[in-house]
């Protein structure tokens, strides 16, 4: 990463010094200073608000958003913002609380409002596109012969994604690993008309696939690459999600796996530049709270 694509603590602190600075951000982000009546916005004193110089009509920057009706100062929370955004492999309330100085109870909340304000893309994924499914979470192990492996497979939960090549990502938390979830996903984020789609060699893609220009990898005989075919893109970010989750997180529950899906993909999304993913990150905190 180039050095002007870092965005720092020191970067933090230059951009937002003082909770004005980051009220400040917070309106000019949302807001024209000029009022249609031909006033100015200027902020009250003491309160966070801006009025109009002419019609005296009042603008709170914070109102619908996360950080409306917080007692915590606006600089904690664009710190936290800050770490969450460079957290790529995740961070834990615990940690939170250790370095913003907060309640372990307020950096659970302050990290549980981030993640449900990230948006998987809108568009769906085209060009040369990959699918899988993993597996996440459980307690029972499979025992030595695996004789207790359905068990164990019930408990866990499913993941689905697709990602481009050099592009987007998009994955969801699966009700179950059927041929009809699977399609579900399928029709709804990538595209049919030219589409390049790679998967495993499971036949659960065979009849939900159709239409889509389709190669396989057949993982049971130990091929993993052939030519340009292969699934190792979204894979690698299983990978990376798993351990995340349990480096990180220690273990996740099925109510709240979705939202931590949102952040993974939100980091790799905007992998490319600090600077811009806080800049994202911020403005998609802007929207209104629950949208």
């Amino acid at each position: 990463m180039a050095l002007a694509d870092r965005y720092t603590l020191q970067n933090l602190k230059a951009d937002f010094p003082t909770d004005e600075a980051c009220l400040e951000a917070l309106f000019d982000a949302q807001h024209t200073r000029d009022c249609s009546c031909g006033g100015r916005y200027a902020k009250v004193y003491g309160r966070k608000k801006y009025q109009c110089s002419l019609c005296r009509y009042q603008i709170a920057p914070t109102a619908s958003t996360i950080f409306h009706k917080s007692d915590t100062p606006l600089t904690t929370w664009f710190h936290a913002v800050f770490v969450f955004s460079n957290a790529k492999s995740g961070i834990s309330a615990k940690e939170l609380e250790r370095q913003i100085g907060v309640t372990y109870k307020t950096a659970w909340r302050m990290l549980k409002l981030i993640r449900e304000q990230l948006a998987q893309p809108d568009r769906k994924l085209s060009g040369t596109v990959e699918m899988d499914e993993t597996y996440e979470g459980g307690k029972h192990k499979g025992g030595r012969n695996n004789e207790q492996l359905g068990e164990a497979m019930k408990l866990k939960k499913v993941i689905v994604g697709a990602v481009e090549r050099d592009g987007l990502i998009k994955a969801e938390v699966s009700p179950n690993a059927k041929a009809a979830a699977m399609g579900d996903f399928l029709r709804r984020n990538v595209e049919v008309e030219g589409t390049r789609l790679m998967t495993d060699d499971s036949n659960r893609y065979d009849r939900v696939a159709r239409g889509y220009d389709r190669a396989t990898v057949n993982h049971s005989r130990h091929e993993y690459v052939r030519g340009d075919v292969y699934t190792n893109t979204i894979e690698s970010f299983w990978s990376h999600v798993k351990r995340s989750i349990r480096g990180t997180h220690k273990s996740v529950s099925r109510r709240h796996l979705q939202s931590y899906v949102d952040g993974f993909v939100f980091h790799r999304n905007n992998r490319h530049s600090d600077t811009a993913r806080f800049a994202v990150l911020l403005a998609a905190l802007l929207k209104p709270a629950g949208a």
